[in-house]
């Protein structure tokens, strides 16, 4: 018992050291965040109690496993050494960004260690860094001698009997218990992660709710993002830019609806493929909308469809944006544009409360409500894997749409056609695909959610505010499954559906440009006249540019009305079809505004700007 108190003391020493830190960044820092209230600080103990848990894991074992060597001297030394040498540093790192946060305006990550290792930076930087910012220096002083004079591992004899053995053994097992609950953050589906930052506060305020030794504890594993020159700002400016700058026109104040329906596969899809799929209702439903014939996801999965689509942010990298190191930038999305411009924002999801992320996600991008699993109201239409069925989610969430103020912008996001397939009891099959297909579990679920669909438009087809609004409908990727030869590649993989139906029945016909999951952003805005400058690495599906792009296995796909261009580090491939077994010449623009998109993207992640600045 005597061993798990002072770990106790220590832990508790080191969050009041943290607490202090934040204080001094916060008030080093105060303009740059957005009125916050106690609720940030006390959250972000939680990522205190979770970073400082985590670093002492070496602590907590040669503290509290039982065996003889404890009461050895040399034992005791070597712990407390350890322990001051797993603690200063960090605590040195957290400090720094009090200061080094004004130039980044986020918490240092891994990435800062790269940054130190470049030339004689380290050299130079730290003694200037030291005497510049000596109040900072003096305050750091300040803490490491607090924990310098913390109280040794006092000595105890150890009677090594089976009582004790038993004694000790229970304590060690309840000790990782707790340290596990506290290094996840608490009882959540995944341990927390930086997006989670701003769950129960501001999202503005994430910075002050983190701590530095989290961040970089988070993105040891993530390989940072290069950084390219291939091009000066004003050549930049010329072949690409995510800077949107729109004619001053007056806002149509038009309520949006965006629909993205999980694994709905192009291919799924009757209108496109001559009458063979499972999608009736939305067949039918394209028949009297505007239907993008060459569309596609920007990656392969919901995670990363969900920024895509609503902040224009696609996953260029190893790990999807909302789990990345950078998933604490500072970024704008339609929610957060619509806010400012009077609507009510929210987003539906049938799943539980943290799943993928989204909820941390929809809080960060300024999403005003989120409805989930937890405020359904019938618990009997959970699906018994990952949420509500898409029938009743969907109604609940046509009742719903009838309490939000206008003008609103909602999302939702089915969930029923992913795997296991599941489907609720009382669901009466119209159609059956047949059994012996090996993918007769995603038609079917597809042909369900489609069923949902047409429910949700009979729900909501009478209602006023109906014709004032517009519908985009979308997949968030396609089925890892695919039964028609024509999907089966590199391309195909990425072809979904995606649709703009308006309640007035304003936009009708065929568009054949390459579109994509990030061009949803800037086409919605285009369409109600936003009239002000934003930030969108993608286009309006309504412009001259023909491209689309996603990025897997560490290889760029850029999908142009010239070619199909494969590249990897410094191999560009140019081919014809979408097996790419045909090879064609590389077109010198193709390979320039590639090389563009590389460069801006990751000049912007790595420099957190992902918002337009004047």
């Amino acid at each position: 018992m005597l061993f798990i108190i002072t770990y106790i003391k220590r832990i508790t020493l080191l969050l009041l050291l943290y607490t202090t830190s934040r204080l001094f960044f916060y008030f080093n820092n105060i303009d740059n965040f957005y009125n916050p209230r106690i609720v940030d600080f006390i959250e972000g103990v939680r990522f205190d109690i979770s970073s400082i848990l985590y670093i002492n894991i070496p602590i907590l074992i040669l503290l509290l496993f039982p065996n003889k060597y404890r009461e050895r001297k040399n034992y005791i030394r070597f712990t407390n050494y350890l322990f001051y040498s797993l603690n200063i540093p960090f605590i040195i790192l957290n400090n720094i960004d009090i200061e080094y946060f004004k130039f980044t305006q986020k918490r240092s990550t891994s990435d800062l260690f790269q940054l130190i290792q470049l030339g004689q930076d380290a050299k130079n930087t730290i003694p200037k860094y030291i005497n510049d910012y000596w109040l900072i220096s003096i305050f750091t002083i300040i803490q490491i001698w607090f924990l310098l004079k913390i109280k040794q591992i006092p000595k105890k004899s150890i009677t090594f009997n089976t009582k004790n053995i038993v004694k000790s053994s229970l304590i060690f097992i309840i000790g990782i218990g707790v340290f596990i609950l506290g290094a996840r953050g608490g009882f959540q589906l995944k341990p927390i992660k930086p997006i989670n930052a701003g769950e129960l506060s501001s999202s503005k305020n994430t910075s002050l709710i983190l701590n530095t030794p989290f961040c970089i504890l988070h993105s040891i594993k993530e390989k940072p993002l290069k950084t390219y020159h291939y091009y000066n700002s004003q050549q930049l400016k010329n072949i690409y830019s995510p800077i949107h700058l729109p004619m001053n026109q007056k806002i149509k104040k038009k309520n949006i609806i965006i629909l993205i329906m999980e694994s709905y596969s192009k291919e799924f899809v009757s209108f496109y493929n001559n009458g063979i799929g499972y999608t009736p209702f939305l067949d039918t439903l394209m028949n009297h909308s505007l239907v993008f014939t060459n569309a596609y996801a920007n990656g392969l999965k919901s995670i990363e469809a969900l920024p895509a689509i609503t902040a224009s942010i696609p996953t260029l990298m190893d790990n999807p944006f909302i789990t990345s190191n950078y998933a604490q930038n500072n970024f704008e999305s339609l929610a957060s544009l619509l806010n400012n411009k009077g609507y009510n924002t929210s987003f539906y999801h049938g799943g539980i409360k943290g799943t993928m992320g989204f909820y941390s996600y929809t809080k960060k991008a300024g999403f005003t409500n989120y409805f989930g699993m937890e405020e359904h109201p019938n618990s009997y239409d959970f699906d018994g894997f990952w949420g509500i069925y898409d029938g009743p989610f969907m109604k609940y969430f046509a009742k719903n749409l009838n309490k939000h103020k206008e003008p609103f912008f909602s999302t939702f996001f089915s969930l029923s056609s992913h795997p296991p397939y599941n489907l609720p009891n009382n669901y009466t099959k119209k159609t059956y695909p047949n059994k012996d297909d090996q993918n007769f579990g995603i038609k079917e679920t597809v042909l369900y959610t489609d069923y949902s669909m047409k429910f949700f438009f009979d729900e909501v087809k009478n209602q006023k505010w109906f014709k004032n609004t517009i519908f985009i409908i979308t997949a968030d990727h396609t089925s890892p499954k695919s039964f028609n030869k024509k999907y089966k590649n590199k391309i195909g993989r990425y072809a979904i559906p995606l649709i703009i139906f308006s309640g007035d029945s304003s936009l009708q016909g065929i568009n054949n440009n390459i579109v994509q999951h990030i061009d949803i952003m800037p086409t919605i805005l285009e369409l109600i006249n936003y009239p002000e400058p934003f930030f969108a690495f993608g286009k309006s599906m309504f412009n001259k540019q023909n491209w689309a792009i996603n990025f897997l296995n560490n290889r760029y796909h850029l999908i142009t009305d010239s070619s199909i261009i494969i590249n990897k580090e410094d191999s560009y491939h140019s081919f014809t079809d979408w097996s790419t077994s045909k090879n064609n010449k590389l077109k010198l623009k193709d390979r320039k505004l590639l090389k563009a998109i590389k460069q801006e993207y990751n000049s912007r992640m790595l420099n957190n700007i992902l918002l337009y600045e004047n």
